[in-house]
């Protein structure tokens, strides 16, 4: 079973190695300069300007002192100080604001508001906090802890339920799930299909040393043969190989010497290895630096979630004439920091060159409506909600239709509403103001596109590929493809065209053609024969004896074979003859010292995703322990029987 399921993502992992010849001439984009990332995506610019920077990273809050006059006033923190100071109150007065101008998720006081409430009401902050963050997954995995801890098992599995959809749907869970799971698939493709090969190559080194000796002289003593081997394995990397030449010399040595069934794995952990060391290798590196590759976008998530700098602000000024997203982020820094008529002055200007963005119409119909003219921001939002069903857009629509007694539109136009969102109706309906218009928040799915789009950019070979394979087969996947089925080919002609050495199972002497006159078999030498097949005319004395001694290696053999089954990946799996299982226990031990080393992801976002990032690595890091548990103790039992 675990074969054919190993075939199978065999076939699947060479669509890859064809999609990327598909994709070649639009390729993925990754700068050769700088090594693939382990740190946040969320680190962008490190030095930040004092008024522009979060002041909600502290356990205070906002402390910052008033800013100079010629900055902007954040209504976030207006509204914080003007509060009264407790989590209630501030959350009441923050909410309004997050939802009138479309500010998205307050993460950073919705965090302050959770922690300032009592530990014995931690559902309460928890609520409190969803309601200045609903799209946080650390606010949501907190709430199905809570619902669990009440006993609400159904309402918690709902909930649970839930937030993974949402993850699925929001940009940035979509971004940490697509970069860390592109990154643990390239580190454990990578890591155990070359560690296959390599156990593999080193099982049949002995063999391959004493054969090649016997090229040049039979006489040839053991260490100048292994000197030998070892100068023909490593002359790769003395032609500019690197690690990738010597993987692929124990490969072909590997292939030559194995069964048919270790060839049938050593194809599937080749191509693996192919597919790791390229396209891989490039996807992986994309999805962790995706937002960095554009300063533009970059800036535009900074503004967003309140942490730009001057920098990223100065950016999106220089770029809001000729990019959208850039103009959309100034429009929402505009509506933040309470620059109502520089709001006004870029919505009229994205509306001239984006007559029919629907965010832009929408909002430009709410300064219409604040300003009284609600005939104006009836037109802008009967053509925006043309174009996009939006529960916040059509409950504008339905105010306004209200302020000039249109009731029945106006009925008409909520019940539409709630039918595409309830959640989101239900909170605008219940700040309770009859003249109450949203703002339509940040363009995330514009910005979605705009990183799916540049992922298929001119490609350029990774920097991880470059240490690896420094030469021809660091050149593309097909270079590579060929360079390990040619040693393939030399591994079937080769093998069918002299005799190989190999090891007697019963005592470990080597038989070889070449060096005995008589060879019964394969895996049983004369001695050996002589001793179990053709036993009446041995010596009773001297055949006990033999034995006993050949007793006495099995057991010691049998012990390091045990030994090793527990703490060498790979060879429970040889150990069985199930090379399909030793390449299994490899990558799941490789993604168990992944996952030790990195807890909560290659790429954190505490902030965001809080305790569900290390805990869906703990999930998945379990199960890889047991299922790796599971080929040991099999391995263990199957010996134990043999």
């Amino acid at each position: 079973m675990v074969h054919r399921i190993l075939v199978a993502a065999t076939i699947a992992l060479a669509g890859l190695i064809f999609s990327d010849f598909a994709f070649s001439g639009v390729g993925w984009a990754q700068s050769a300069a700088s090594p693939l990332p382990v740190a946040s995506m969320a680190e962008s610019v490190p030095t930040f300007d004092p008024w522009l920077a979060d002041p909600w990273l502290t356990e205070a809050g906002p402390v910052l002192p008033d800013p100079p006059a010629e900055n902007p006033h954040d209504r976030v923190i207006e509204a914080w100080r003007a509060a009264p100071p407790t989590p209630q109150a501030r959350t009441v007065a923050l909410r309004r604001l997050r939802l009138e101008y479309g500010l998205g998720d307050l993460r950073a006081p919705a965090q302050i508001v959770k922690a300032t409430v009592e530990p014995e009401h931690a559902e309460v902050g928890t609520e409190l906090a969803q309601e200045l963050a609903p799209g946080m997954p650390a606010l949501q995995w907190a709430h199905v802890q809570d619902l669990w801890r009440g006993r609400e098992a159904g309402a918690a599995v709902e909930a649970f339920g839930a937030m993974f959809w949402e993850m699925g749907q929001e940009l940035e869970s979509r971004l940490w799930l697509i970069g860390n799971g592109m990154l643990l698939m390239w580190i454990v493709g990578l890591a155990s299909a070359a560690s296959f090969v390599a156990l593999l190559g080193l099982k049949a080194i002995p063999h391959a040393a004493h054969d090649l000796g016997d090229v040049l002289s039979s006489g040839m003593p053991a260490f100048a043969r292994f000197a030998l081997l070892a100068c023909v394995l490593l002359l790769p990397l003395w032609l500019g190989e690197g690690l990738a030449g010597v993987t692929l010399g124990l490969f072909g040595v590997a292939f030559l010497y194995g069964q048919p069934r270790e060839r049938s794995v050593l194809v599937m952990a080749a191509i693996v290895l192919v597919v790791a060391l390229h396209p891989l290798a490039q996807w992986a590196s994309i999805a962790a630096t995706l937002v960095d590759l554009d300063p533009v976008s970059r800036s535009a998530l900074s503004v967003t979630r309140g942490t730009a700098s001057r920098a990223d602000v100065d950016r999106l000024e220089a770029a809001f004439g000729d990019d959208v997203i850039a103009a959309h982020a100034i429009a929402y820094r505009a509506r933040r920091f309470a620059l109502d008529d520089l709001a006004k002055e870029r919505l009229d200007a994205l509306a001239q060159r984006f007559p029919t963005d629907p965010v832009v119409l929408a909002n430009r119909g709410n300064i219409d409506m604040r300003a009284g003219r609600t005939d104006a921001a009836i037109g802008h939002y009967e053509r925006a909600a043309a174009q996009v069903d939006s529960p916040t857009l059509l409950f504008n629509l339905s105010q306004a239709y209200a302020s000039v007694l249109r009731m029945d539109e106006s009925e008409a136009t909520l019940v539409r509403a709630q039918r595409i969102g309830d959640r989101e109706v239900a909170a605008l309906s219940s700040l309770s103001d009859p003249l109450l218009v949203a703002d339509l928040s940040f363009p995330v799915a514009t910005l979605g596109d705009r990183l799916r789009t540049l992922g298929l950019t001119g490609s350029s070979p990774t920097f991880i590929t470059q240490v690896l394979a420094p030469g021809r087969l660091g050149e593309g996947v097909g270079t590579a493809s060929i360079g390990f089925a040619i040693a393939a080919l030399l591994g079937v002609f080769l093998g069918a065209r002299f005799d190989r050495s190999g090891l007697c199972v019963r005592c470990g002497h080597r038989i070889c053609t070449r060096c005995e006159s008589i060879v019964w078999s394969d895996d049983l030498c004369d001695g050996c024969h002589h001793l179990f097949k053709n036993a009446e005319a041995t010596d009773p004395k001297l055949r006990m004896a033999r034995l006993q001694v050949l007793s006495r290696r099995e057991s010691l053999v049998n012990g390091l074979v045990d030994l090793g089954s527990i703490v060498v990946p790979g060879v429970a799996g040889l150990s069985m003859r199930r090379p399909d299982l030793a390449l299994l226990g490899i990558a799941l031990f490789v993604w168990l010292m992944t996952w030790y080393r990195w807890p909560a992801g290659v790429l954190v976002d505490p902030l965001w995703l809080g305790a569900l990032g290390p805990m869906c690595f703990a999930v998945f890091g379990s199960v890889a322990l047991l299922a790796y548990a599971a080929i040991v103790v099999r391995s263990l039992v199957a010996r134990r029987n043999r």
